[in-house]
């Protein structure tokens, strides 16, 4: 489930009109042609359980789908909308504000965690857009050396947005703690917490160190993923305040 507000939402119908068509006048085929770019059938059943229109498909779809996916297509609609401004000199900007709402979408943090098949001890996870947006590139290209480097990088740079330390070792000094949870220690259990919150971000710390200290080289797709992972929870746990 996305987290489009509901002020989002009544935006993002104003500026699209699908039903009366306005600005992007999608039609059946190209509505669905859309959706195929990201590999989705906006037609399936589970899209067009609460209504058929394209309006009552849509708000179903941006119910159902996460941050991620619902903010890529929005990004794209914001493309086809630009395109649109700029053939046809408009007072109103769309394209903008639907960026604006993407945007914010991608600021949100990955909850989900879906169970594909457990008797492999497969998993599905999302990690932080922090991370994702920045690493994409390399995963796509299955670089997956760099791909783990560059998510230790985005970790360690919010560790100094944070405290002006970069390594962890200085960053959770005992005057950085309020920092980075927005208190002191409550009682020996959360100190626990935040001891162990130091050392994920101090693991990460040595890990990074050994990989700018040795040459690139292939990395096993699962190993990585196991890294990235660990990135993804040390950004988690040091954005909770």
């Amino acid at each position: 489930m996305s987290n489009l507000s509901p002020a989002d939402i009544k935006y993002l119908d104003n500026a699209l009109r699908l039903e009366t068509g306005f600005i992007i006048r999608f039609t059946k085929e190209s509505f669905a042609e859309f959706f195929q770019h990201f590999n989705i059938n906006i037609y399936d059943e589970k899209y067009t359980a609460n209504g058929t229109s394209m309006t009552n498909i849509l708000h179903t779809f941006w119910n159902l789908e996460d941050n991620k996916l619902v903010a890529m297509t929005l990004l794209e609609l914001a493309s086809l909308f630009r395109n649109r401004e700029l053939a046809i000199p408009m007072n109103i900007k769309f394209s903008g504000e639907i960026e604006k709402i993407a945007n914010k979408l991608q600021m949100y943090p990955s909850k989900k965690l879906e169970v594909n098949n457990i008797e492999n001890a497969e998993v599905t996870i999302n990690i932080r857009p922090e991370i994702y947006e920045h690493i994409k590139r390399y995963l796509v290209t299955q670089d997956y050396y760099h791909a783990v480097e560059e998510s230790y990088k985005i970790v360690r740079q919010k560790l100094k947005d944070l405290t002006g330390e970069e390594k962890a070792n200085q960053a959770f000094s005992e005057t950085n703690i309020e920092k980075i949870f927005g208190h002191k220690a409550k009682d020996d259990t959360e100190k626990d917490f935040f001891d162990g919150v130091k050392f994920i971000n101090m693991a990460i710390q040595m890990f990074r160190n050994e990989k700018a200290h040795t040459p690139a080289k292939q990395l096993d797709r699962n190993l990585a993923i196991h890294y990235i992972s660990l990135a993804s929870l040390a950004y988690e746990l040091i954005s909770k305040n």
